[in-house]
């Protein structure tokens, strides 16, 4: 592993199963509007995308105009329900938090995700793990989002300063879908994909393909990066 200088961990999906409490988040909060979301809809669409472009892109592909007032509201809201229903749910994959602690202890980890922080900052110390990232990057730090590259461009930026001469080609980026890994692609990372949201033949453009987090070493990550 001794290629390997940081590893960069989406989040929903891949640390958490938290994409299907997103998509009933989301339907709630537009339902209202006349807006029924569908689970298959949402998955092929919007899983991985951060909230102002997926609930904007929801509201046009049923019709639905949603100004910079109402997405606000809207964000608020789908924030509450979410922040509710993790009040009463753990949803870090098993074995991740163990897993996440040993990486911690050889290499530095980030999270560069399209959740709020305070929802990845909430499931982080309910598993324990808040003291193993090093740097967290949510929706609302950066302009644009998955599959452009801005997310894991400021999660490399705000790396560097624990890794001496940090290179992307010698950082891992770990998604669960094929816009994640094309941010990844873009700013320079190799990619492992996990097949929690997307099956195999749609993650095709990772490096490496796996069924989970576990699945995964340093040994192999560092393979990538040599």
């Amino acid at each position: 592993m001794t290629h390997l200088q940081a590893i960069v961990l989406d989040f929903d999906g891949v640390i958490a199963d938290t994409e299907p409490l997103h998509f009933q988040a989301c339907r709630e909060v537009l339902a209202p509007f006349g807006v029924t979301l569908t689970a298959a809809e949402y998955a092929e669409h919007y899983i991985g995308v951060a909230d102002r472009k997926a609930i904007v892109d929801m509201g046009l592909a049923h019709g639905l105009e949603i100004d910079d007032a109402l997405l606000d509201k809207l964000i608020a809201r789908k924030a509450e329900v979410l922040r509710s229903v993790l009040n009463n749910a753990r949803p870090m994959y098993p074995g991740v938090a163990t897993l996440l602690k040993a990486w911690a202890a050889e290499v530095p980890l980030a999270i560069a995700s399209g959740a709020l922080r305070s929802e990845i900052e909430g499931v982080l110390a309910a598993g324990g793990i808040s003291d193993a990232v090093r740097v967290i990057v949510s929706a609302n730090e950066v302009r644009r989002s998955k599959p452009a590259p801005d997310v894991y461009l400021k999660a490399l930026e705000l790396l560097s300063p624990y890794v001496d001469g940090l290179v992307p080609a010698r950082c891992v980026a770990v998604e669960d879908s094929r816009w994640g890994i094309q941010a990844a692609r873009a700013a320079g990372m190799r990619s492992v994909a996990v097949t929690t949201s997307f099956p195999r033949p749609e993650l095709g453009d990772a490096d490496l393909v796996v069924d989970a987090l576990p699945a995964l070493t340093l040994d192999i990550l560092g393979a990538l990066c040599g």
